[in-house]
């Protein structure tokens, strides 16, 4: 690998088994870019400003989950300095675990943070820096499927699972950022706050990465697996999912279950964590998102097949959920046209 150049920022990519691939070399080449790719297709004189680097316990070559080998640059007792420490996401469940398999990366990260570096994670990242214990009592997001798990583990922070960036501290060297491709979010952050805000529109134009300005809801499902804590709960659950669309479906279920309606209540607050009313909007408009994927009926009929006589509640109810309009979510998550003229399913 090159040595740094004068004036380069260092970026540190952490690699352990447990690694996306993808993300971390994705991440390495977006930074290498920067001042390079776009002046050579602009005929400019290249100035790179960053140096990125995989960095990892050793540099024996290293597979992942996904079988793609990766070879660090350097370890992390040869990496005494960095600008920045980056770590991908990860294929993981638990952050205590990954700590007690990658102690030395953990520390040094922690170490890394305390010399001065900025530390960000992209999406279960996020699991590394809340082990560390650099998300203490601070804000910060990783994907929306693994808020639950990741709040239940460490409840000392304050998880915002809607969001895109989160920046832990009033300094901004902590810094977290959603699900899945959001880490391209995070790069344009960096490379406008480390570079220039033009190196950061030059990459976007460049890669076609594009600003998650709506957050993470119009990705999200809204209602995930059933829960297994209370039976009885779980078998109302079972009913609404073929009866949703019935009138007054939460009176219904209580007659299911049989219990009073304040015990009912409790009980499946505290076995879903939201009440019954808002259990059920949810799955309406988790089912209003399946229809308008990949139907063409009309917003009215969809707002009508999943209980919703008042369209305008409907689109009302949409918009808070999802963070998008019934017709810009249709847009942003049916197949392109072009596509489907090629002959592909949908």
């Amino acid at each position: 690998m090159n040595q740094i150049a004068r004036n380069q920022i260092k970026v540190s990519i952490v690699v352990a088994p447990d690694v996306e691939p993808w993300v971390a070399i994705g991440i390495h080449d977006a930074f290498w870019a920067v001042g390079t790719l776009w002046n050579r297709v602009m005929g400019e004189a290249e100035s790179p400003r960053f140096c990125p680097e995989i960095v990892a316990a050793t540099r024996e070559p290293l597979m992942t989950g996904t079988g793609i080998r990766i070879e660090p640059h350097h370890t992390f007792t040869e990496t005494a300095r960095t600008d920045i420490v980056f770590v991908p996401s990860l294929l993981i469940s638990s952050g205590a675990q990954f700590g007690r398999e990658n102690p030395q990366l953990i520390d040094w990260v922690r170490r890394a943070h305390a010399d001065g570096a900025h530390v960000v994670s992209a999406c279960s990242g996020a699991y590394l820096l809340a082990e560390a214990g650099l998300l203490d009592n601070r804000e910060a997001t990783t994907h929306w499927a693994f808020a639950a798990a990741m709040k239940a583990e460490y409840p000392k922070v304050r998880w915002l699972a809607d969001r895109i960036l989160v920046s832990a501290s009033d300094d901004h060297r902590i810094v977290t950022a959603g699900g899945a491709t959001s880490w391209m979010d995070l790069v344009l952050y960096l490379v406008g706050a480390f570079a220039s805000p033009e190196d950061a529109r030059r990459l976007a134009k460049m890669s076609l990465f594009d600003w998650h300005h709506d957050g993470q809801n119009p990705y999200s499902r809204l209602t995930t697996r059933l829960q297994a804590k209370d039976k009885l709960i779980q078998e109302c659950q079972t009913w609404l999912a073929e009866n949703y669309a019935a009138g007054d479906p939460v009176a219904s279920m209580i007659r299911v279950s049989g219990l009073s309606r304040r015990t009912f209540n409790r009980r499946f607050k505290a076995a879903t964590g939201i009440t019954p009313l808002d259990y059920v909007q949810r799955l309406r408009i988790e089912e209003a998102k399946q229809m308008l994927e990949t139907t063409d009926q009309p917003v009215e009929s969809v707002a009508c097949e999943v209980g919703y006589g008042d369209t305008v509640s409907f689109r009302r109810l949409f918009k808070r959920l999802v963070a998008d309009t019934p017709a810009v979510y249709r847009r942003r998550k049916r197949m392109p046209d072009t596509v489907r003229e090629m002959g592909v399913m949908v």
